[in-house]
């Protein structure tokens, strides 16, 4: 009986003690990984890739929104040619030499496919003195073209052909002592553009690239001498192009 109360009497003074101590501390909840930015909207992914060039985090991938108004400006080289787009030793290309070639354009995308532009040409040639004994004169070419743009919008690069109609005024330019000695003569007449060019964008409005046209002649008659076949010919245009788009 003492043995029994002894231990009723341990219990009573233990159990205070242990409900007195602190429960253990709960362990800290896992830290949630950042959740990825994500564009809810068309207007949301504008803002995040305004400022993102060079198609960098995903910013390549531009949404389409409808048809945009594309400017451009272009500077290259140009050459004379004949019987084709590299014929640069046959007719009046055997007797120019090459020289600038410059332009402005403007135009519509309709689809991120296909775009209608319109294109101011210009372009210098001289005459080889072979033809013009009696001074320098040179070709001074105001042209221009309206052409379809068929381009293949890859994400990072975007190739595409080119094809229309022009009209091209070349005139001969030098001192009237030299275009008198001459057998060269200015000439204006219609032609067919038609080119291959690859536009590269580093942000969602502004892109560069090379373009290279062939502009075939119709009707030409660059001299009046016709023995020699230096009266035909066409040009062809290597220029780096810069767009602008709205």
């Amino acid at each position: 009986m003492a043995a029994a109360s002894a231990l009723v009497a341990v219990g009573l003074f233990a159990t205070p003690a242990f409900a007195t101590d602190p429960p253990p501390p709960e362990p800290a909840p896992p830290v949630e990984a950042a959740a990825p930015v994500t564009d809810t909207t068309v207007a949301d992914r504008a803002q995040r890739c305004h400022d993102h060039w060079f198609a960098m985090e995903g910013c390549h991938e531009r949404p389409w929104t409808g048809p945009e108004l594309v400017f451009g400006l272009d500077i290259g080289t140009s050459k004379f040619d004949e019987s084709g787009p590299f014929g640069f030793g046959n007719g009046v290309g055997s007797v120019t030499s090459a020289g600038p070639a410059w332009g402005v354009r403007g135009g519509v995308e309709l689809l991120r496919w296909l775009a209608l532009e319109a294109h101011y040409v210009g372009m210098y040639n001289g005459v080889q003195s072979s033809v013009s004994p009696t001074g320098s004169v040179g070709y001074f070419t105001t042209g221009v073209d309206a052409f379809v743009r068929f381009t293949l919008p890859l994400p990072y690069v975007h190739p595409y052909l080119l094809s229309g109609v022009g009209y091209y005024d070349y005139a001969l330019s030098g001192s009237s002592t030299a275009k008198a000695g001459t057998v060269m003569n200015s000439t204006s007449q219609p032609s067919i553009p038609m080119g291959v060019g690859v536009d590269v964008p580093l942000n969602w409005h502004l892109s560069v690239g090379l373009e290279a046209t062939y502009h075939f002649s119709i009707g030409e008659s660059y001299s009046a001498v016709t023995t020699n076949k230096i009266d035909g010919g066409d040009a062809s245009a290597f220029s780096a192009v810069m767009r602008f788009r709205l």
